[in-house]
């Protein structure tokens, strides 16, 4: 077999295998990668959630390499997290509130290393260019659907933001079709008044062009599907990301952002923790009290009589 025709061979190969990738769920593809470290499976998932993803980062961060980092550490906390997601075949939903972790974290990075470069070189601090009501709209958008219960996000993650129809979505999220529209229109309903609550005017109708249309022009770059899904197979063989590579900064953002999670939820597990003793406290001194007042046998116990007054 020559050269070309062994080449075209194996592009059909790898096309052949993708194609059958895409038709299996996403809790299957994710086993088999938390499993077997399969590259095959791992990509289906980058090319299946990414242009969502990678949406989104472009919305929250209007610097490309910043969104590409975003994006790659997104994936990269999918490594780290693979074995442990509870809903796996929810995955795109789960995607979505890890992208907005690592976007708002990497905004925040770029903030503080701009000022700091400002104040290295003495430069005055440029004046701020107002955003467009529509990029403001946009992002704003993704600050309260990352915030709205995950019995609305998911749908609107789902049929928005990944193009499902609504009966795909409710197969894929086990409800009826007409529950799906229900929720859909609740959710869009709750987003309308969280925006009208912070004066954003805002009509349901506006919700899916204002986020779809950027999601699908989110146009996912062969190159960065490539690097993300070699550092993905990489770490997840127990290997290391080069410093000065082109993904180092992403991966010290996926670990921040890790970082980050861990120090949240040990601080919630905390508190409910406090929550829990006061309350137990407070069971067992009303448990005392009320022994107090009855008695061990139920019965309230007698009046002691004062004393009488030997003073005179």
């Amino acid at each position: 077999m020559a050269n070309g025709q062994l080449d075209q061979f194996l592009r059909r190969y790898r096309q052949d295998a993708l194609a059958a990738d895409d038709e299996q769920s996403d809790a299957q593809l994710l086993q088999r990668f938390a499993t077997r470290q399969d590259q095959a499976a791992f990509e289906a998932l980058v090319r299946r959630h990414g242009p969502m993803v990678l949406g989104l980062c472009r919305r929250l961060l209007h610097n490309a390499t910043d969104a590409e980092d975003a994006f790659q550490a997104t994936f990269v906390v999918l490594v780290r997290k693979a074995g442990a997601i509870a809903q796996p075949d929810l995955l795109g939903n789960w995607l979505y509130g890890v992208a907005y972790r690592v976007a708002v974290r990497a905004r925040a990075n770029a903030a503080r290393r701009t000022a700091h470069e400002r104040q290295a070189a003495s430069m005055p601090k440029a004046e701020s260019t107002s955003a467009t009501p529509d990029r403001e709209l946009r992002e704003v958008l993704d600050e309260e659907i990352n915030r709205l219960p995950e019995k609305y996000r998911a749908p609107l993650i789902l049929c928005y933001l990944e193009g499902k129809t609504n009966e795909q979505a409710a197969r894929q999220l086990g409800c009826p079709v007409g529950s799906m529209s229900w929720r859909l229109a609740r959710g869009r309903e709750m987003l309308r008044q969280r925006l009208n609550r912070r004066q954003l005017a805002f009509s349901p109708l506006l919700f899916p062009p204002a986020l779809a249309q950027h999601t699908s022009a989110a146009a996912l770059p062969s190159s960065l599907v490539q690097a993300t899904v070699q550092v993905a197979v990489k770490l997840a063989q127990g290997g290391a990301v080069a410093a000065g590579s082109a993904s180092a900064s992403a991966h010290v953002l996926a670990e921040e952002t890790l970082k980050a999670w861990r120090v949240a939820r040990a601080a919630k597990i905390a508190a409910w923790a406090a929550a829990s003793l006061l309350g137990l406290l407070l069971l067992l001194f009303g448990a005392h009290v009320l022994v107090a007042y009855l008695g061990t046998d139920g019965t309230p116990l007698p009046a002691v009589p004062c004393a009488p007054n030997s003073g005179g």
